[in-house]
């Protein structure tokens, strides 16, 4: 086994635990992976309703990032005669705080594995909370840039290292289905924020798109600093006796005491998240991924303004739902195809192999997704250029979106199935490549479309997604062999 989890066939290979006794088993009659220790206070050993609640309060803070950075979308055209630019220039406003998300959980993420989730989650979302404020109050528009760029880095935490929290919680065999209800909030975000905003910008004014971000996120702050436990759990190498768990030992979950200070912060340890690039099970579905995410939901939202405002004549209002409505449906019925399928042909899997867990076996789950993702977007492109019903192009993007959520939900389970206690760091790269790409495509989309026509444009955009799911199909057949060869991370194998 290639696998940063325990081998049942011998010993731990990372010394994840011991197994100097039975392994603990999951329903289908196979040893849990990763084991859990015998502390209650293990995450892995929580009540399912406190994961549940622990999911969603992770999940929501991820969903805020791009829902409050992507709430003015829809009124890029009020906000540019407002600030006397171009509708071009008012989406670098929701393209900066994208960059900005992507680069801080590079910080984020080694001191989240030292000192833990819940203070990064509490201190980043804070920063989150004041730069929404000055966003609203700013009078100029360097001074709105400046503060959207203080915003990605405020809402950056759930992003980047939320995933290493479902892996915190949850075993190999149910982390496709609790790792797609993650992705879903993750990816709904700006989706939801075309809709909301588009409102809220008509009958409130644009400038009331960036109050209502700071006004969630500071509920969301403060229902996160009294309900949020810490996740957090070091692994010891040897056998631990634990007593029953006390009122204040759980207390500490909800303080910024809850992790045992046994590990230091190096200098090097900033650098681990790029040394997982070494690996082709990350190196290749980050790649696909980042390309992916940034066709198949950032596309729609930055150029909807252009796209449905100019060709159509919609308002804030129309805009919103053109591009939100489409994208929220397309990734809710594309989850029911993604992490419980996911889970499915992995337990098939292990059923017709004597219970050897191999996260390639996921990938077969993404074939739909391949084939749907590029064909939304060039159905969108097509239906734009010859205007045809606006309803053409809003089934494109939902078409894009159901293919979007069953890629991504199933890289990041597989990602984490391969070398799960570097999580965090797999979390962080994956958000950074993401937001990075996402970057991009505002400054150079809707100018290429109108250089060219926008299903040229929009059909190679889909043409450069289907070649770099070769680097997936590559996994399927060597993944396994691959993983065998190389020596796993020599970091975090404590987590």
């Amino acid at each position: 086994m290639g696998d940063s989890e325990v081998d049942f066939k011998g010993s731990s290979k990372h010394e994840e635990t011991s197994v100097d006794v039975l392994p603990k088993l999951d329903p289908h009659g196979f040893p849990l992976r990763p084991q859990p220790s015998d502390d209650p206070l293990d995450p892995l050993n929580w009540n399912k309703w406190l994961k549940l609640w622990v999911l969603f309060q992770v999940s929501f803070l991820a969903f805020l990032g791009p829902f409050t950075q992507a709430l003015i979308n829809s009124a890029f055209v009020p906000l540019a005669k407002s600030m006397h630019i171009s509708v071009v220039e008012a989406s670098y406003q929701t393209t900066v705080p994208i960059v900005f998300a992507g680069v801080s959980p590079l910080i984020w993420s080694p001191i989240s594995n030292v000192h833990g989730r819940r203070p990064i989650f509490v201190f980043v979302t804070a920063i989150g909370v004041a730069a929404h404020a000055a966003s609203g109050a700013a009078k100029s528009w360097g001074s709105i840039l400046a503060a959207r760029a203080f915003v990605g880095i405020g809402t950056s935490a759930g992003m980047g290292i939320g995933a290493a929290v479902v892996a915190d919680m949850y075993f190999m065999h149910e982390r496709g289905r609790y790792m797609g209800l993650y992705v879903v909030f993750v990816t709904n975000g700006a989706h939801l924020a075309a809709v909301i905003g588009g409102f809220t910008a008509k009958y409130a004014g644009w400038r009331w798109c960036y109050w209502l971000g700071a006004i969630v996120l500071s509920i969301t702050w403060l229902v996160n600093l009294f309900c949020l436990p810490e996740t957090l759990y070091q692994r010891s190498k040897k056998p631990t006796q634990f007593t029953r768990p006390t009122k204040q030992s759980w207390i500490r979950l909800l303080t910024f005491r809850g992790v045992r200070r046994t590990r230091k912060l190096h200098l090097v340890d900033f650098t681990h998240v790029f040394s997982m690039l070494a690996y082709p099970s990350v190196l290749l579905p980050a790649l696909y991924y980042s390309l992916s995410f940034g066709f198949g939901s950032v596309l729609f939202a930055v150029t909807g303004a252009a796209a449905f405002g100019s060709r159509y004549h919609f308002d804030t209002v129309g805009v919103g739902l053109s591009i939100g409505l489409s994208t929220f449906i397309g990734t809710l019925i594309g989850e029911l195809l993604a992490g419980p399928v996911s889970d499915r042909l992995l337990y098939l899997y292990r059923k017709a192999h004597a219970g050897d867990p191999v996260p390639e076996s996921r990938l077969q789950a993404m074939w739909p997704g391949f084939i749907l993702l590029p064909a939304g977007v060039i159905i969108e492109g097509v239906c734009l250029q010859y205007k045809t019903h606006w309803s053409g192009p809003v089934m494109g993007i939902g078409i894009g979106a159901f293919g979007l959520q069953i890629v991504s939900t199933n890289i990041f389970a597989y990602v984490t199935d391969c070398y799960k206690p570097q999580s965090a760091e797999l979390s962080t790269l994956l958000n950074f490549g993401r937001q990075t790409f996402s970057f991009t495509l505002g400054f150079y989309s809707v100018p290429f479309a109108e250089k060219t026509t926008w299903g040229v444009a929009w059909g190679i955009f889909a043409v450069i997604d289907v070649v770099f799911f070769l680097g997936i199909i590559l996994l399927m057949w060597k993944g396994k062999q691959w993983r065998e060869r190389l020596s796993t991370p020599k970091f975090d194998r404590d987590l």
